[in-house]
């Protein structure tokens, strides 16, 4: 028998994922609520054995999206209670916006709730890309307090490292936590070449260290003519990052591509890098781990559960450009480097980052919380 799931994600969602949703169905069926800007998502029905809830995201009105999502999933709990339709359980993808509405919609459905965890959200460097308004220090205030009532509710939460909500140790105790990384299509990924490419790919900027990456990069440029960087990201504002570059000759900026497009981006480059002051996981490090390509990473949050510093990848001082430096001499001037973490990381994906591995995680922990 099948668990009936009602699955709420926050969005705006550009995609939903054929494969990931294809697999959870061969043990789950039930709804998905979310919301996006695409009218091919808005428009969808179903997808797999699940249903999907999708409604307009308004990007020029923020506070109003969230009100539509929350009144969106009180309007489906209230249809399904009166139809009488049975589920097992409730999953939201963070304790926040999401989070809310996963009590709400459990309280009315009677059923367990599992929130996860997929940020670092009371980290300060969740701030330093925002100006510091009126409306920033109400977030930084309320935040805590949501995802307080949001784990107070729950009856299982998945984390993607030990420590991750630790400052929440009164609401979390007692309830029944997993920890094991996101769903990543690892198979879509390979080494197809080498080039003599640094690869970063992410957004915002100083969350993601990119300045620190670019400080980094110019220190060794003189030394390796032959080396570029190339910056692969969305900058709603880009008078930092072009302030950064200084038009400089061998960094390349590229606005984002879709997903399909990144296996050729990240199969080509010759080191990937994500140097982030705070990051829970990092789906990219996964992925770049599955493309067999050395990797260096911040020794900060969950990016230590994907990188086995000198095993897989390498670990470098958050915030630290001298250290960066001289991480991407080691591996530009060591070839055999460069190609045994690579070969470390790729062995390893394949095995713990399959998606067998992931789904067997993912239904055992269901088993544990609905029982």
């Amino acid at each position: 028998m099948k668990y009936r799931v009602v699955i709420i994600s926050p969005g705006p969602k550009m995609t939903l994922d054929e494969e990931y949703f294809t697999l959870l169905s061969e043990q789950c069926e039930g709804d998905i609520l979310t919301s996006s800007t695409e009218e091919s998502i808005i428009n969808r029905k179903q997808i797999g054995s699940f249903k999907v809830n999708c409604i307009e995201y308004k990007r020029n009105n923020k506070l109003l999206s969230i009100a539509d999502f929350v009144l969106n999933g009180i309007k489906f709990a209230y249809r399904a209670k009166k139809n009488n339709e049975k589920y097992d359980l409730v999953t939201t993808y963070d304790p926040l916006k999401s989070g809310v509405v996963g009590v709400i919609v459990s309280k009315m459905l009677k059923v367990k709730f599992i929130s996860s965890v997929n940020g670092v959200y009371t980290s300060d460097a969740e701030y330093l890309d925002t100006k510091d308004t009126l409306s920033t220090k109400l977030k930084r205030f309320i935040t805590p307090l949501v995802m307080k009532f949001v784990l107070k509710n729950t009856n299982g939460i998945k984390l993607l490292f030990d420590s991750q909500i630790d400052v929440f140790e009164k609401q979390i105790k007692g309830k029944k936590i997993a920890r094991f990384p996101n769903y990543v299509p690892i198979e879509r990924f390979s080494n197809i070449r080498e080039d003599k490419e640094i690869l970063f790919v992410g957004f915002p900027f100083k969350r993601k260290g990119v300045d620190i990456l670019i400080e980094a990069f110019k220190k060794i440029t003189d030394q390796y003519p032959d080396w570029k960087l190339k910056i692969l990201g969305w900058f709603q504002d880009r008078t930092e990052l072009d302030k950064a570059i200084d038009n400089h000759p061998r960094i390349d900026y590229y606005e984002p591509v879709y997903y399909k497009e990144m296996p050729n981006h990240i199969g080509t480059c010759g080191i990937f890098v994500l140097p982030s002051r705070s990051e829970a996981m990092g789906r990219v490090l996964v992925e770049s781990m599955a493309a067999g390509k050395a990797r260096i990473g911040s020794n900060v949050d969950g990016i230590p559960t994907v990188i086995n510093d000198n095993v897989d990848g390498l670990l470098v001082e958050p915030c630290n450009a001298e250290d960066l430096a001289e991480k991407f001499k080691s591996l530009i001037e060591d070839d055999e480097l460069r190609k045994r973490l690579g070969k470390n990381a790729e062995k390893r994906a394949m095995e713990e980052f399959t998606k067998d591995v992931y789904f067997k995680n993912l239904f055992n922990f269901y088993k544990e919380v609905v029982t």
